[in-house]
């Protein structure tokens, strides 16, 4: 794994992750939004599972989740050492013959941004949310 995801924020929270602490990522992404954007703590609760969901399933069983702060947003990346070897794709909505992608399309969906940046051996998801509305 690499370091800080946003040299330039501060960093709020760190948590390693595998299938069984999905709960712990969920507790840590809740209280760290709540305090900054508490009108969209659910959307990002729900936007860094799904994106944390994606890890265990396709990157090899576990992941990191970073938490950073910037002058605009509350940053929330997760990366983990994919073992798929296939770049993420985010699926339509109408795509209803997808069998995948549907976590990364809702995070997109509840962020301001969401940025991937992938290798075939590495995953780093960017989930953005704006700190005003």
């Amino acid at each position: 794994m690499t370091g800080s995801a946003f040299a330039s924020g501060r960093e709020l929270g760190c948590v390693e992750f595998g299938p069984d602490d999905l709960r712990r990522v969920r507790e840590v992404v809740r209280t760290i939004a709540a305090e900054r954007i508490p009108d969209r703590a659910d959307n990002a609760v729900l936007a860094v599972h799904e994106v944390a969901v994606n890890s265990i399933i396709h990157g090899g069983g576990h992941g990191v989740l970073r938490i950073d702060e910037t002058d605009d947003a509350l940053v929330f990346t997760v990366e983990d050492e994919d073992g798929t070897g296939t770049v993420p794709q985010l699926v339509s909505a109408a795509d209803h013959q997808a069998t995948s992608g549907r976590g990364l399309w809702i995070a997109q969906r509840l962020s301001d941004q969401l940025v991937i940046d992938a290798r075939p051996s590495h995953t780093r998801v960017r989930v953005h949310l704006s700190l005003v509305s």
